[in-house]
Protein backbone atom coordinates (compact mmCIF):
# COMPACT_ATOMS: atom_id res chain seq x y z
CA UNK A 1 0.00 0.00 0.00
CA UNK A 2 1.33 3.43 -0.94
CA UNK A 3 2.34 5.79 1.82
CA UNK A 4 -0.07 8.70 1.94
CA UNK A 5 -0.22 11.71 4.22
CA UNK A 6 -3.36 13.14 2.61
CA UNK A 7 -6.32 13.48 4.93
CA UNK A 8 -8.14 10.15 4.50
CA UNK A 9 -11.19 10.29 2.25
CA UNK A 10 -13.41 7.66 0.60
CA UNK A 11 -13.03 6.84 -3.11
CA UNK A 12 -16.14 8.80 -4.04
CA UNK A 13 -14.84 11.84 -2.23
CA UNK A 14 -16.00 14.84 -4.23
CA UNK A 15 -19.12 15.71 -2.26
CA UNK A 16 -19.12 19.10 -0.50
CA UNK A 17 -18.64 17.69 2.99
CA UNK A 18 -17.11 19.99 5.62
CA UNK A 19 -13.36 19.83 6.08
CA UNK A 20 -11.99 18.37 9.32
CA UNK A 21 -10.76 20.80 11.92
CA UNK A 22 -7.14 21.79 11.36
CA UNK A 23 -6.11 20.53 14.81
CA UNK A 24 -7.55 17.09 14.02
CA UNK A 25 -5.67 17.05 10.70
CA UNK A 26 -2.38 17.85 12.44
CA UNK A 27 -3.02 15.18 15.05
CA UNK A 28 -3.67 12.55 12.39
CA UNK A 29 -0.60 13.54 10.35
CA UNK A 30 1.60 13.28 13.46
CA UNK A 31 0.49 9.68 14.01
CA UNK A 32 1.15 8.46 10.46
CA UNK A 33 3.89 5.83 10.09
CA UNK A 34 7.11 6.91 8.37
CA UNK A 35 7.13 6.48 4.59
CA UNK A 36 8.82 3.37 3.19
CA UNK A 37 12.22 3.78 1.55
CA UNK A 38 12.26 4.42 -2.22
CA UNK A 39 13.13 1.43 -4.38
CA UNK A 40 15.37 3.42 -6.72
CA UNK A 41 18.30 5.67 -5.76
CA UNK A 42 18.61 8.95 -7.63
CA UNK A 43 21.04 8.70 -10.51
CA UNK A 44 23.65 11.44 -10.77
CA UNK A 45 23.88 13.02 -14.24
CA UNK A 46 27.51 11.95 -14.59
CA UNK A 47 26.51 8.27 -14.34
CA UNK A 48 23.96 8.34 -17.16
CA UNK A 49 24.34 6.67 -20.53
CA UNK A 50 23.92 8.64 -23.74
CA UNK A 51 20.30 7.55 -24.08
CA UNK A 52 19.58 8.37 -20.44
CA UNK A 53 21.23 11.76 -20.79
CA UNK A 54 18.97 12.59 -23.73
CA UNK A 55 15.94 11.78 -21.59
CA UNK A 56 17.39 13.75 -18.67
CA UNK A 57 17.78 16.86 -20.83
CA UNK A 58 14.23 16.47 -22.17
CA UNK A 59 12.81 16.24 -18.63
CA UNK A 60 14.71 19.30 -17.45
CA UNK A 61 13.67 21.34 -20.51
CA UNK A 62 10.01 20.67 -19.74
CA UNK A 63 10.22 21.84 -16.13
CA UNK A 64 8.13 25.02 -16.45
CA UNK A 65 4.68 26.26 -15.55
CA UNK A 66 1.87 27.44 -17.82
CA UNK A 67 3.49 30.88 -18.12
CA UNK A 68 6.87 29.44 -19.16
CA UNK A 69 8.48 30.15 -15.78
CA UNK A 70 11.10 27.49 -14.88
CA UNK A 71 10.18 25.14 -12.04
CA UNK A 72 12.51 23.36 -9.64
CA UNK A 73 10.27 20.34 -9.21
CA UNK A 74 12.01 17.76 -11.39
CA UNK A 75 15.64 17.86 -10.25
CA UNK A 76 17.14 17.24 -6.82
CA UNK A 77 19.30 20.31 -6.06
CA UNK A 78 21.78 18.28 -4.02
CA UNK A 79 22.55 15.48 -6.48
CA UNK A 80 21.15 16.66 -9.81
CA UNK A 81 19.10 13.45 -9.97
CA UNK A 82 15.61 13.41 -11.43
CA UNK A 83 12.65 13.49 -9.05
CA UNK A 84 9.17 12.02 -9.25
CA UNK A 85 8.42 9.43 -11.94
CA UNK A 86 11.26 10.74 -14.10
CA UNK A 87 13.95 8.86 -12.17
CA UNK A 88 12.18 5.55 -12.92
CA UNK A 89 11.88 6.50 -16.59
CA UNK A 90 15.68 6.37 -16.82
CA UNK A 91 15.34 2.58 -16.59
CA UNK A 92 13.87 2.57 -20.11
CA UNK A 93 14.96 5.79 -21.86
CA UNK A 94 13.09 5.29 -25.12
CA UNK A 95 9.81 4.66 -23.31
CA UNK A 96 10.60 7.51 -20.93
CA UNK A 97 11.08 9.94 -23.80
CA UNK A 98 7.70 9.03 -25.23
CA UNK A 99 6.05 9.53 -21.84
CA UNK A 100 7.72 12.91 -21.33
CA UNK A 101 6.68 13.95 -24.83
CA UNK A 102 3.06 13.09 -24.05
CA UNK A 103 3.29 14.99 -20.77
CA UNK A 104 4.57 18.06 -22.61
CA UNK A 105 1.78 17.76 -25.18
CA UNK A 106 -0.91 17.48 -22.50
CA UNK A 107 0.45 20.53 -20.69
CA UNK A 108 1.63 22.79 -23.53
CA UNK A 109 0.13 21.38 -26.72
CA UNK A 110 -2.66 22.65 -28.96
CA UNK A 111 -5.55 21.32 -26.86
CA UNK A 112 -9.20 22.26 -26.71
CA UNK A 113 -9.37 22.01 -22.91
CA UNK A 114 -8.02 24.84 -20.78
CA UNK A 115 -4.89 24.49 -18.69
CA UNK A 116 -6.97 25.14 -15.58
CA UNK A 117 -9.32 22.26 -16.44
CA UNK A 118 -6.36 19.98 -17.00
CA UNK A 119 -4.81 20.91 -13.67
CA UNK A 120 -8.07 20.33 -11.79
CA UNK A 121 -8.22 16.82 -13.25
CA UNK A 122 -4.53 16.12 -12.57
CA UNK A 123 -4.80 17.19 -8.93
CA UNK A 124 -7.97 15.12 -8.52
CA UNK A 125 -6.24 12.06 -9.99
CA UNK A 126 -3.12 12.50 -7.88
CA UNK A 127 -5.24 12.80 -4.75
CA UNK A 128 -7.41 9.83 -5.68
CA UNK A 129 -4.38 7.59 -6.25
CA UNK A 130 -2.57 8.98 -3.20
CA UNK A 131 0.37 9.99 -5.41
CA UNK A 132 2.07 12.71 -3.42
CA UNK A 133 4.80 13.84 -5.80
CA UNK A 134 2.46 14.77 -8.70
CA UNK A 135 0.09 16.48 -6.29
CA UNK A 136 2.96 18.53 -4.85
CA UNK A 137 4.39 19.47 -8.26
CA UNK A 138 0.99 20.24 -9.84
CA UNK A 139 -0.02 22.37 -6.88
CA UNK A 140 2.60 24.82 -8.12
CA UNK A 141 1.67 24.34 -11.77
CA UNK A 142 -2.06 24.62 -11.07
CA UNK A 143 -1.69 27.84 -9.12
CA UNK A 144 0.44 29.30 -11.91
CA UNK A 145 -2.40 28.42 -14.30
CA UNK A 146 -4.85 30.35 -12.14
CA UNK A 147 -6.29 27.84 -9.66
CA UNK A 148 -7.05 29.38 -6.27
CA UNK A 149 -5.65 28.17 -2.97
CA UNK A 150 -9.20 27.16 -2.01
CA UNK A 151 -9.59 24.97 -5.09
CA UNK A 152 -6.28 23.21 -4.51
CA UNK A 153 -7.04 22.67 -0.83
CA UNK A 154 -10.50 21.26 -1.58
CA UNK A 155 -8.96 18.77 -3.98
CA UNK A 156 -6.30 17.86 -1.41
CA UNK A 157 -9.05 17.04 1.08
CA UNK A 158 -10.93 14.98 -1.49
CA UNK A 159 -13.77 17.49 -1.74
CA UNK A 160 -15.31 19.10 -4.78
CA UNK A 161 -14.17 22.72 -5.17
CA UNK A 162 -17.22 24.99 -4.95
CA UNK A 163 -16.07 27.68 -7.41
CA UNK A 164 -15.13 25.80 -10.57
CA UNK A 165 -15.79 27.29 -13.99
CA UNK A 166 -18.27 25.30 -16.16
CA UNK A 167 -15.54 23.67 -18.25
CA UNK A 168 -13.51 22.80 -15.15
CA UNK A 169 -16.56 21.25 -13.50
CA UNK A 170 -17.36 19.27 -16.66
CA UNK A 171 -13.77 18.00 -16.88
CA UNK A 172 -13.81 16.93 -13.24
CA UNK A 173 -17.20 15.22 -13.63
CA UNK A 174 -15.91 13.33 -16.66
CA UNK A 175 -12.73 12.22 -14.91
CA UNK A 176 -14.72 11.09 -11.88
CA UNK A 177 -17.14 9.11 -14.06
CA UNK A 178 -14.25 7.48 -15.92
CA UNK A 179 -12.55 6.30 -12.74
CA UNK A 180 -15.73 5.18 -11.03
CA UNK A 181 -16.57 3.11 -14.11
CA UNK A 182 -13.16 1.46 -14.37
CA UNK A 183 -13.12 -2.31 -14.30
CA UNK A 184 -16.79 -3.08 -14.81
CA UNK A 185 -19.59 -2.56 -17.28
CA UNK A 186 -19.47 0.51 -19.46
CA UNK A 187 -16.45 2.73 -18.91
CA UNK A 188 -18.62 5.81 -19.34
CA UNK A 189 -22.39 6.08 -19.11
CA UNK A 190 -24.47 7.69 -21.84
CA UNK A 191 -25.37 10.58 -19.54
CA UNK A 192 -21.74 11.20 -18.54
CA UNK A 193 -20.57 11.14 -22.15
CA UNK A 194 -23.30 13.48 -23.36
CA UNK A 195 -22.76 15.90 -20.47
CA UNK A 196 -19.05 16.02 -21.26
CA UNK A 197 -19.62 16.60 -24.97
CA UNK A 198 -22.16 19.35 -24.27
CA UNK A 199 -19.57 21.46 -22.46
CA UNK A 200 -16.20 20.23 -23.73
CA UNK A 201 -17.04 18.93 -27.20
CA UNK A 202 -15.94 15.54 -28.50
CA UNK A 203 -12.37 16.75 -28.84
CA UNK A 204 -12.32 17.92 -25.23
CA UNK A 205 -13.75 14.60 -24.04
CA UNK A 206 -10.99 12.74 -25.89
CA UNK A 207 -8.35 14.98 -24.28
CA UNK A 208 -9.73 14.45 -20.77
CA UNK A 209 -9.89 10.67 -21.31
CA UNK A 210 -6.26 10.72 -22.46
CA UNK A 211 -5.24 12.95 -19.53
CA UNK A 212 -6.83 10.62 -16.97
CA UNK A 213 -5.12 7.60 -18.46
CA UNK A 214 -1.71 9.23 -18.62
CA UNK A 215 -1.67 10.67 -15.11
CA UNK A 216 -3.06 7.42 -13.71
CA UNK A 217 0.01 5.78 -15.27
CA UNK A 218 2.33 8.32 -13.63
CA UNK A 219 0.59 7.77 -10.29
CA UNK A 220 1.18 4.02 -10.66
CA UNK A 221 4.88 4.61 -11.34
CA UNK A 222 5.22 6.94 -8.34
CA UNK A 223 3.47 4.52 -5.99
CA UNK A 224 5.10 1.32 -7.30
CA UNK A 225 8.62 2.72 -6.88
CA UNK A 226 7.78 4.48 -3.57
CA UNK A 227 8.77 7.88 -4.92
CA UNK A 228 9.03 10.46 -2.12
CA UNK A 229 8.13 14.13 -2.33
Amino acid sequence: QAFCSFEPAPRRALSPTPAPHAANMRERSETLPPPPSPWLPLQAPASLSEAQRGLYDQVVAGAKDATGKPLKTRVDPATGGLLGPFNAMLLSPQLGRQLVGLADCLRFGDLAISQRSAEVVILYLARLHCAEYPFWSHTKIGKAAGLSDETVEALRLGRRPPTLQPDEAAALDLATALLEGSGGGEALSDDAYRAGVQVLGERGVFEIVTLTGFYTTLARVVNAFRVPV
